[in-house]
């Protein structure tokens, strides 16, 4: 399993949090959430790394307002291609895996809710939930195709879990690991009035 960096060197004038999230293509009604956070100084560099290894994950959901936040109840390692259920059990609701997936379907992660309560299951990477489908109702399933889309963006303020929407200030930029790099360092400066940035990428 790959591992991979992302570095932030913050020449700016003011404190910035780094966000890394993920995105699925193609598939509607998921929420992206701020899953790897560092927050940098002026003039301070700091980063997040992970390995490639997937979870399946259970979140409760809150508004915050204005923005929603999933709270991580349980995060289980999983491979791709492989069916879970949600049950209610011990007083709780948990994940249970149930079946390798048909080959046709190797690259998904499929969640049914039988809990009897509505969930919000999710996958992610690294011990995180990254991608969350809301409100599933018990007796329906969150079907998760996994080609994840790295991107980075910098905030104010900002949580684990919270749901990306228009609250990026800065960016948001796609990371595009080429073949052989799993090094990217995002720089921000300060011009005037503005602020520039700027992703390079290497090998680590």
């Amino acid at each position: 399993m790959a591992n991979y960096y992302v570095d932030f060197k913050n020449s700016t004038d003011r404190t910035w949090n780094m966000a890394v999230y993920q995105t699925i293509p193609n598939s509607i009604g998921l929420d992206s959430v701020a899953w790897k956070l560092s927050t940098v100084p002026q003039s301070g560099f700091s980063g997040v790394t992970w390995e490639e290894n997937y979870n399946v994950a259970i979140a409760d959901y809150r508004q915050d307002a204005p923005l929603g936040v999933y709270y991580s109840s349980q995060a289980m390692n999983t491979n791709l291609g492989y069916e879970w259920n949600i049950v209610y059990k011990d007083g709780v609701q948990q994940l249970e895996l149930v079946q390798a997936l048909p080959l046709e379907q190797k690259e998904q992660i499929i969640i049914n809710n039988i809990s009897g309560l509505e969930a919000n299951p999710g996958i992610g990477m690294a011990g995180m939930g990254s991608v969350y489908k809301r409100n599933v109702l018990s007796n329906a399933s969150a079907q998760f195709i996994v080609t994840p889309t790295y991107w980075v963006g910098l905030f104010r303020d900002v949580q684990r879990g919270e749901v990306i929407s228009s609250n990026v200030e800065v960016g948001p930029l796609k990371l595009t690991f080429a073949e052989g790099s799993n090094v990217a360092t995002i720089e921000a400066a300060r011009l005037g009035d503005s602020i520039e940035y700027a992703v390079g990428y290497s090998r680590r």
